[in-house]
């Protein structure tokens, strides 16, 4: 197996913004995109600022066996801080964009040292979880919250050789470059 391409989702969504006539869709792809950057840079305080995020954002996670609820800006920040470093590659992907928000689904491949899952720690794994998420924007096109869903009946976590490991440090060393501002759009 090859390195999984991390770019894939922002080239995606930049296809999706090229190709949709309406501003407001735009703004919201444009939202996506710098959240899926910021996150894997783990840059994710900037993810909550005012001009991307609602100020009281709620997260609904179901993931891994269990149901999560986060309401506020610090219980979205601690678990961003859980998650941080975390690298993770999308492949299968769909996406909708609609007035109302966004809709992704697609095999999200983490990428995870034996240690984190009770495995030999000497050894690297991608923890594959397929996930349907729904982020929901107000008026302002501003992100209200995440409501993320995994299938578990499709997960598994397959042993990778550690020359197809995306490091974190590489994964700011390409995603970099591609995070740009938001572009301002008024009357959304």
């Amino acid at each position: 197996m090859a390195k999984l391409d991390i770019t894939n989702v922002p080239r995606e969504l930049d296809q999706l913004i090229k190709a949709s006539p309406n501003r407001r869709r735009r703004h919201i792809l444009e939202n996506v995109r710098r959240h899926y950057l910021l996150e894997l840079t783990g840059r994710t305080e900037q993810i909550l600022r005012p001009d991307m995020t609602v100020e009281n954002p709620v997260y609904y996670l179901n993931l891994d066996g269990a149901s999560r609820t986060l309401r506020g800006r610090e219980e979205v920040r601690a678990f961003y801080k859980e998650v941080e470093g975390v690298v993770f590659a999308c492949t299968e992907t769909a996406h909708a964009v609609s007035d109302s928000g966004y809709w992704f689904e697609s095999w999200f491949n983490f990428y995870l040292p034996g240690s984190a899952l009770g495995l030999d720690s000497a050894t690297w794994h991608l923890k594959r979880q397929w996930i349907t998420m729904r982020w929901p924007y107000d008026e302002r096109g501003l992100l209200v919250g995440e409501r993320l869903y995994e299938h578990a009946d499709l997960g598994e976590v397959v042993e990778i050789d550690p020359a197809e490991v995306v490091s974190f440090e590489e994964a700011r060393r390409v995603l970099d470059p591609l995070i740009r501002p938001l572009p301002t759009y008024s009357g959304l």
